[in-house]
């Protein structure tokens, strides 16, 4: 359902009034529409996720808005989800609002990445770096203590820019079934609340795209075989493997590279890991004191320079728990450091 009919816009958020209204309508159309008592409702899309505090006025009373409808549509018995195209800045009281949305509703974070940009890394780097992309927008909002199950990922099929974008039609349903699979990995590894999936119709004005429905069908069968079989559908040159790229557990190492002053220190992490917080730490009499926060990231080691002072230093690398299952804290066991 429009997120901009209900409440407005940033520079022109709706009438605070009306929102009790709205939220009556769109519950009762979709308990109609369903013939449930508590169906799913989309609401697309938030405008400004990247907007941090202070909010100018008139936005801070479309955010307010938001939260006023997604709590009335709550309390009426329906599910509410908000669908959102970009990371959202958590900082300081913008972190507030997210988790206090998410109390009410499920945080739906759109990842669209072109076609031919997966093509290009090849099956298992596509893998990879899906995984990685995917795990990145769901602890945009974990590590600021918003609970994985209110969060979902949506996935785009469509046939323009951030979709197939020209890709032909064997490469197209590689790339379908490697984004299915990596949301189905990423989806059960941080329990989240649901995975969606569009781009499928075809509207008016639209080019017509024959491989939709094969595409639409390599989809649903990455998802279980026995929904459609696209082994029959979508030609010999399709790879029917379910194999996919393992990972190594959750491990993160820290290597002193030089004890130079300045210090070189070298962090390598478990891919399961990457977009988690980390930091280097030092002990001190008080107990551990971070001295950094950096976000882990794929495919190769972080580097990193720190100014400490000549002398003996004992330092270990830490990874933040977040709000996801196997989420907990991890640190890498001290290394002494002489710094010279």
């Amino acid at each position: 359902m429009s997120l901009k009919d209900a409440v407005g816009t940033p520079a022109h958020p709706a009438d605070p009034a009306t929102i009790p209204a709205v939220a009556e309508r769109l519950a009762s159309a979709a308990v109609k529409v369903t013939g449930c008592a508590t169906p799913i409702l989309a609401l697309n899309e938030l405008y400004g996720a990247r907007l941090g505090t202070p909010w100018s006025q008139n936005n801070g009373q479309y955010r307010a808005n938001i939260l006023e409808l997604v709590r009335a549509l709550a309390s009426r018995g329906t599910q509410p989800h908000l669908l959102i195209s970009e990371a959202g800045n958590t900082a300081g009281p913008a972190g507030d609002w997210w988790r206090s949305l998410s109390e009410s509703a499920t945080i739906v974070r759109e990842v669209y990445i072109s076609a031919p940009v997966l093509e290009g890394l090849g099956p298992s780097g596509a893998t990879v770096y899906l995984r990685f992309q995917l795990r990145r927008a769901v602890r945009n909002l974990t590590t600021i203590g918003v609970t994985s199950n209110r969060v979902g990922l949506a996935l785009g099929f469509h046939s323009g820019r951030g979709g197939r974008a020209g890709l032909t039609a064997t490469r197209w349903f590689g790339v379908v079934k490697r984004e299915a699979f990596a949301a189905r990995q990423v989806g059960s590894e941080l329990a989240l609340d649901s995975v969606w999936s569009w781009g499928w119709a075809r509207f008016a004005g639209m080019p017509k795209d024959p491989t939709k429905a094969t595409a639409a069908c390599v989809y649903l069968w990455a998802r279980s075989p026995t929904l459609c079989n696209a082994r029959a559908v979508a030609g010999r040159a399709f790879d029917t493997s379910r194999a996919q790229p393992a990972e190594e557990g959750n491990r993160v190492r820290l290597r002193v590279l030089s004890p130079r002053h300045p210090v070189w220190l070298e962090v390598r992490a478990a891919a399961k890991l990457t977009a988690r917080i980390g930091s280097v730490q030092e002990q001190t009499a008080g107990g551990w004191k971070s001295l950094n926060r950096i976000v882990l990231a794929p495919f190769h080691p972080l580097r990193m320079r720190l100014s400490l002072p000549n002398g003996r230093h004992v330092l270990r690398f830490f990874v933040a728990a977040e709000s996801a299952p196997g989420g907990v804290a991890m640190r890498t066991p001290p290394a002494v450091v002489r710094v010279h």
